[in-house]
């Protein structure tokens, strides 16, 4: 399984092994891919991006704030992940793209 990660311009800036278990924030950021963050709790929105394939393989078990509005193809880096059942033999590719 692997993450790729785009700017907001749809440029790809990195792919990465996916693992389960961390956020997605801190795989990006330990890939050496700099994307703007600040709480680190979902309440800021810093970190948001959004879902451009396999939206099904991530955890949302954990929301924002109810007064902030994330769209169902939008995700908080720092407080989202894969789900347990990903494998690193899955050929499968989830793609995000920062929105700031």
């Amino acid at each position: 399984m692997k993450i790729t990660i785009k700017n907001k311009d749809g440029e790809v800036l990195k792919t990465l092994d996916a693992k389960v278990w961390q956020t997605l924030l801190k795989q990006i950021t330990d890939a050496g891919v700099e994307i703007h963050s600040a709480c680190m709790f979902g309440i800021c929105a810093a970190c948001m991006c959004q879902i451009e394939s396999w939206e099904e393989f991530l955890n949302k078990s954990l929301r924002t704030e109810p007064w902030f509005p994330l769209g169902d193809d939008e995700v908080m880096t720092c407080i989202w992940w894969l789900k347990k059942e990903i494998t690193p033999d899955m050929e499968w590719e989830v793609v995000l793209k920062t929105i700031y």
